[in-house]
């Protein structure tokens, strides 16, 4: 029955405990929340009964120091729930070792106050943490050495202060006698409870810690690196090694189980220090206990217990994943060879194909070069037509090939945007008249620029795109697109598109155009022929140049193939200028210019333009450079690029508006994007001159912010 009252008493003293410490914290820190409230709530408690005594023997400066010392204890309960441990802690053992003195002296040693020291002691076990603080070790003894010191030796046999009589003395010494026995058997039954809690605690976390090294996928062994004998292993270990029970493998060499090469890596292991380790992991061959081989990954981890060096030793069995990738590689091996031989056949077949089909198309281009009947004009056409069209099944099957092999290299050489895209629209226009179809070409002027490519290959992308926009299209029209969407002095982003009002494509089948030897659908094959390559080989192409070939699409209504390309701009490019322009314009007489440009051929252009209009040039390869020179002398205007090395243009500009707010910079760049002219003026150029410039605008442009010296000629 005792027990049960003292287990609610203490699960009461819980419930209190939990209540006071914010869950929030860590797992020691909430530990010494709680074991501090608990001091306090028993010193509370003791204060009160003493309050009660004091009271009804009239002992009215005893209960005065109770309720100070109630008052304390309560402050520290607060401190220490609002998370200052460490006033909380210091007031609450100050608190206990001031009232002991305090009520020892004014009741006298008769009472029996100081029996109140041995439970303050026992508590003082959980309130400091012995192993951690070594400081609030000492200073809690010496407090309470002194304390005690000065009970003995100051405080009287009988009181001073109080009048207390024999019956009074008797009945405080039984009162404190039974109290501190009582409290001291509370906190010896909290203690054991608490090492019964941790012992079951330590239990529990030993199985669950077995639970999960027993239940491992892997075979662990524990060896001892100076005996090199297994002293553990778990279940994985047993089962793995085709062992009955654990007790085979204790106490068994190393060598013997893990072989000779285990033993030197756990050798390496324990002879060097644990610090300087680390885990070791890799494959090896073992034996089972019926000398089955098999294959395991391992990772050896050292670590240190009682001073000895062990090894704990992991071992998955990987021999499943080794027989699949020893087939894996059969397989690899046999498809190398397969491609080998179809690379090996299609080019016996290209030279084959190709050898005939020269002779054919030769001959009849001969042939309608010279005199012929009328009437064999339509075969000739139909023979040179069929041949042609052969020609290109072989080579888009060549390619197909090459882009499935990973063979298909692209260039990288420079070539004129504007004329490779006039090339590919002369070459369809007759084709696309000829069936009364409109072409529409729609061509950005921004396009006039030299890029480095695969020139060929995307001529092969746009005409696969713009043949199969003629066969598909019966009427309407056809357009190509082409526009610069971002340029920079180095790279520009051309958008392309070919769009028709052709027979469309369902939603359904748009993915299935892109595969290769696909089609529509069968229909769309009998009707217009075609292997079905021509959109699979582009897409790829379209890919490796960095891009994604789309397609928006409605059946009935037509198509638009499109995609979007990232060129490396030839800063070397030649400046286009028409000449005639360039008569009667004005001389540039006393206008002083600070030209920034890291770009010699470009620079050389612009400073040759500008001393022909007798403009005064000083030159400036960066930022930091321009920002030197416009220190030193007086500019009437600054001509300045976008991108330079050391300071780019927008950073040498933020730094010149900070001295001069009035005189006119314009940004020379190759760079176009949207609302350019809005973000250069914000970033305090005047305006802008694009590149490639042409010579009139730029003549313009410093005329409208500058005035020559001389009058402009008309």
């Amino acid at each position: 029955m005792k027990t049960n009252v003292l287990d609610k008493l203490v699960s009461l003293g819980y419930s209190i405990l939990d209540n006071g410490a914010d869950p929030s914290l860590g797992r020691e820190t909430r530990k010494s929340v709680q074991r501090l409230i608990l001091f306090i709530i028993f010193g509370i408690g003791v204060n009160l009964v003493c309050l009660l005594l004091n009271y009804f023997n009239g002992l009215y400066v005893s209960a005065s120091l109770n309720i100070i010392c109630i008052l304390l204890l309560t402050v520290s309960y607060f401190l220490n729930k609002d998370g200052k441990l460490g006033f909380a802690k210091v007031l609450g053992i100050v608190t206990v070792n001031f009232y002991l003195f305090a009520i020892s002296y004014v009741e006298g040693l008769r009472a029996g106050e100081q029996l109140y020291y041995f439970p303050f002691l026992l508590a003082l076990i959980f309130v400091i943490d012995l192993k951690k603080n070594y400081q609030e070790l000492i200073m809690t003894g010496v407090i309470t050495f002194i304390t005690t010191a000065m009970i003995f030796i100051l405080a009287p046999y009988v009181s001073t202060v109080q009048n207390i009589n024999n019956d009074q003395y008797s009945s405080l010494s039984s009162s404190n006698l039974s109290l501190s026995l009582i409290i001291t058997a509370l906190f010896t039954y909290y203690i054991l409870k608490a090492l019964e809690k941790n012992e079951e605690k330590i239990l529990d976390e030993k199985k669950f810690t077995d639970t999960i090294y027993d239940t491992s996928l892997d075979a662990v062994f524990i060896v001892d690196t100076t005996t090199l004998l297994i002293t553990d292993c778990n279940k994985s270990a047993v089962e793995v090694f085709g062992f009955s029970n654990k007790n085979e493998i204790f106490g068994s060499p190393a060598k013997f189980l893990l072989g000779e090469k285990m033993e030197e890596y756990i050798l390496l292991q324990g002879k060097q220090s644990f610090q300087k380790n680390s885990p070791w992991y890799g494959n090896m061959d073992f034996s089972r206990k019926d000398d089955t081989p098999f294959f395991g990954y391992v990772n050896v981890v050292p670590f240190t217990h009682s001073n000895i060096i062990y090894c704990k030793i992991s071992i998955l069995d990987i021999t499943e994943i080794k027989i699949a990738e020893f087939e894996i590689l059969k397989a690899k091996e046999r498809a190398e060879r397969a491609t080998k031989v179809k690379s090996r056949f299609l080019s016996n077949m290209s030279h084959e194909l190709r050898t005939p089909l020269n002779a054919i198309i030769g001959t009849t281009n001969l042939i309608l070069q010279e005199e012929y009947l009328p009437s064999q004009r339509q075969s000739f056409d139909v023979l040179k037509y069929s041949s042609e069209h052969m020609m290109q099944l072989v080579t888009d099957i060549l390619d197909f090939s090459k882009i499935e092999a990973g063979k298909m290299e692209l260039e990288n050489t420079p070539f004129n945007l504007k004329t490779f895209l006039q090339k590919v629209v002369s070459s369809f226009t007759a084709p696309i008249t000829n069936r009364n179809l409109e072409f529409k070409v729609d061509i950005d002027e921004h396009v006039d620029i030299e890029i480095a490519g695969d020139e060929m290959r995307l001529n092969q992308v746009l005409n696969n795109l713009l043949s199969n926009a003629v066969k598909f299209t019966d009427q309407g029209t056809i357009t190509i697109t082409v526009k610069t969407l971002h340029r920079k002095s180095h790279s520009s982003d051309i958008y392309f598109a070919i769009s028709d009002t052709g027979i469309g494509i369902a939603a359904n089948k748009v993915r299935q155009v892109f595969e290769s030897f696909t089609q529509a659908d069968i229909e769309t094959t009998r009707k217009f022929g075609g292997t079905g390559l021509g959109l699979a080989i582009s897409k790829k192409i379209v890919e490796k140049m960095g891009g994604d070939l789309l397609v928006r699409s409605e059946v009935g209504k037509g198509s638009t193939f499109h995609f979007t390309l990232n060129f490396k701009v030839n800063k070397a490019q030649k400046s286009y200028v028409d000449e005639h322009k360039l008569k009667g314009l004005s001389e540039l007489d006393g206008i002083s210019i600070l030209l920034a440009e890291d770009n010699p051929i470009n620079m050389m252009v612009a400073k040759r333009f500008l001393q022909k209009w007798n403009a005064e040039v000083t030159e400036a390869e960066n930022g930091l450079q321009a920002i030197e020179l416009f220190a030193k002398r007086k500019f009437d205007l600054l001509l300045i690029d976008l991108e330079m090395p050391e300071m780019d243009g927008a950073q040498a500009v933020a730094h010149i508006r900070t001295t001069n707010s009035e005189i006119p910079i314009l940004a020379f760049t190759a760079a176009t994007y949207e609302n350019m002219k809005d973000d250069l003026l914000q970033k305090g150029f005047t305006d802008f001159v694009p590149k490639p410039f042409r010579p009139e605008d730029l003549h313009k442009k410093i005329l409208q912010y500058c005035k020559p010296a001389v009058p402009v000629q008309k």
